[in-house]
């Protein structure tokens, strides 16, 4: 069992992961997220620094000359994927090689939030085993409901495809994030999700035994406020590595070290904090005492009762996600019609799940429709929505007709 919270390697300041190590004990990172480059099937860090920058690559190798352990990550929530820029299985295999060799590790992640090409993918895989003996993957998939667990086009479908090609997954790890429940306790919500993601697996790898799934579960919370108006608090980190240690589960993340501070209590979220009022770095401190079997009985979790006050207090307008842009309806059947003539009108109505939608007047953004509601993202810089692969995409992969020019990647959002 690991724990291995993510971190943004486009923003990795010298010295930062041994630093980060030295102060929090944690001994395992997942580097988030190597994308395609502008080249295609080339793997880079967030679809533009090199795969082999040297600052990034000082910073690994600072952090695994003490011990430390490294996760290789694709996909996320934007970006161009390297599972979609590649054409063939031999060159994603290639590409996946290629990236874990250079950083230094056999732990691959994919972190499904957009389509790919299962096909392709799962062939790359199988390929990727053979070639290295001793590799570890894992998927990163939503989660759907506390009541539910993964959603099925992007997570248990892809699942199955696995099962059926007899490709093997070592970890399942649910973004316990963003998703609808009835429960008062977002820390009850979190263990509600993972409980049934160990159902889902069942059913996919029936001659498992309970245990045996538990160990294949990762959970990864985003730490703080929530884009649903939730809060993920210091009590719901505690609760989650005692459930986390009763369980035995494989792995246990979060979204993300560059949140785990509290320098913008109350505000809106943030990619730089986690809009709550907590020490530095305090929930990695929580979840690094986490060993898989039993908790450190040397240094016991304190449970601060201040924070679960804080987390009910902190009522955010995000909770409807009621967006103002022009009106349209989203559907899985056919790329929308986007009316343009206007910044000020009526709301995106979302009629089906897990839908992606071009903004419609800003050739970076789109809108993800999830629980009936629009959220709206932003694709990495010099990259556009293509609403063809439902994916950001280079501008001259892309060919979209309304973004001739780079100029207009700028928006507020």
């Amino acid at each position: 069992a690991i724990v291995a919270p993510y971190i943004d390697v486009t923003k990795l300041k010298s010295e930062f992961l041994a630093k980060y190590h030295n102060e929090t004990g944690i001994k395992s990172v997942t580097l988030a997220f190597a994308l395609g480059s502008r080249s295609g099937c080339e793997p880079a860090w967030g679809g533009e620094l090199p795969i082999d920058e040297p600052t990034i690559l000082e910073n690994i190798k600072e952090f695994q000359e003490l011990g430390g352990e490294v996760i290789l990550a694709t996909g996320g929530a934007m970006g161009p994927y390297l599972e979609n820029s590649c054409s063939t299985s031999r060159k994603l295999a290639n590409a996946y090689e290629k990236a874990l060799k250079i950083i230094g590790t056999n732990h691959l992640d994919i972190d499904i939030e957009a389509p790919v090409k299962v096909d392709l993918m799962i062939k790359a895989l199988k390929r990727l085993r053979a070639q290295l003996s001793n590799l570890t993957i894992s998927f990163t998939m939503m989660v759907q409901g506390d009541d539910y667990g993964l959603t099925n086009i992007l997570g248990t479908d892809i699942l199955r495809e696995c099962s059926r090609n007899a490709l093997e997954i070592d970890i399942v790890n649910a973004m316990t994030m963003e998703f609808g429940t009835k429960e008062i306790s977002w820390g009850d919500a979190v263990i509600g999700s993972a409980k049934s993601v160990h159902g889902q697996l069942k059913q996919i790898w029936p001659r498992k035994s309970d245990q045996q799934l538990y160990s294949m579960i990762g959970i990864t919370p985003m730490i703080g406020r929530n884009f649903n108006g939730k809060v993920f608090t210091i009590d719901h980190a505690n609760q989650l590595v005692r459930w986390a240690s009763e369980s035995k589960i494989g792995m246990l993340s979060f979204w993300s070290i560059s949140r785990d501070n509290g320098r913008c209590p109350g505000g809106g979220i943030s990619p730089d904090c986690s809009s709550i009022s907590q020490k530095d770095i305090e929930f990695s401190k929580i979840f690094q005492k986490y060993t898989g079997n039993i908790l450190n009985n040397n240094d016991e979790i304190d449970d601060e009762k201040n924070y679960q006050k804080e987390s009910t207090t902190m009522k955010s307008n995000d909770e409807k996600m009621t967006t103002t842009v022009p009106t349209t309806t989203i559907s899985n059947q056919t790329s929308p019609s986007i009316s343009t003539t206007t910044k000020k009108s009526t709301k995106i109505i979302c009629t089906e799940e897990d839908m992606f939608v071009s903004h419609p007047y800003d050739c970076n953004g789109y809108y993800w429709c999830y629980q009936n509601q629009p959220h709206l993202m932003k694709c990495p810089i010099n990259t556009i929505w293509d609403q063809n692969i439902k994916a950001c995409n280079h501008p001259w992969e892309a060919k979209r007709k309304d973004c001739t020019s780079l100029n207009n990647l700028q928006y507020d959002r």
